[in-house]
């Protein structure tokens, strides 16, 4: 039996859509919940931030081809602020997730020169990183007036998609469960496109309209030579950030 780590996000239901085998036990989290689990061996595999890849190569095996990346925005990585951007003072970073944490750094940092102060909590901040269905969410509030999304952020600099999420192995586990998530995601992958254009797609907390939005114009899940490019490019800055 192997243990595999599922992201508890909207984006990850079409990778686990019909991803069903009894060799495999699904564990679900949130990203770095699922980092600390496949670091200290309790999981086999999942999807995870791609940081864990990068800043650890000689651990874990990429399962070629699969990945959760943006088109050009992402939708669900935003950065909510009360000032426009070059005013930020003070930032909440959720601690869901230190590839974003990272990708906020590199922009407010790198990008926009600034110098901002690091909260730990909400309260006195005047900008809040949230992610995944946190950041869809308030996002549809609308209490800010400033919604910055990163992915978007990135591509303005580098004109590539950015990389949130490898699906990645242990190294000292079988091979076998490389090949059988790669086929278990990509029969997942189909079967959630065929049926979300037939209607036969629901997701509690989210209209069809928001769904199609999100699937078919923010989320991708195949990693190409372009996305591989963003990856390395994005590898080369985040040790400046961690």
């Amino acid at each position: 039996m192997f243990k595999v780590g599922k992201v508890s996000y909207l984006n990850a239901v079409p990778l686990f859509y019909r991803f069903e085998n009894p060799m495999i036990e699904l564990v679900e989290g949130e990203p770095s919940y699922l980092v600390s689990l496949l670091r200290d061996g309790k999981i086999h595999a999942g999807i995870v931030s791609s940081v864990e890849y990068l800043f650890n190569r000689s651990q874990y095996r990429v399962v070629p081809g699969l990945c959760i990346a943006s088109k050009q925005r992402v939708c669900s990585v935003l950065l909510f602020s009360k000032r426009p951007m070059l005013e930020i003072k003070r930032v909440y970073l959720t601690p869901a997730s230190l590839t974003s944490k990272i990708l906020c750094k590199h922009l407010l940092e790198d990008v926009y020169k600034l110098k901002p102060e690091y909260v730990e909590s909400r309260e006195p901040a005047d900008a809040l990183l949230l992610i995944g269905d946190d950041a869809l969410y308030e996002k549809r509030l609308g209490k800010f007036e400033y919604v910055y999304d990163l992915a978007e952020e990135w591509y303005k600099v580098y004109s590539l998609p950015f990389v949130f999420a490898l699906f990645l192995v242990r190294k000292d586990t079988d091979p076998s469960l490389d090949r059988l998530i790669e086929e278990l995601a990509l029969k997942s992958i189909k079967a959630f496109y065929e049926d979300f254009a037939q209607g036969r797609v629901k997701v509690e907390g989210f209209s069809r309209e928001e769904l199609k939005d999100y699937f078919y114009h923010c989320i991708d899940y195949f990693l190409d030579e372009e996305k591989e490019r963003s990856l390395e490019i994005f590898g080369s800055l985040a040790y400046n950030h961690k």
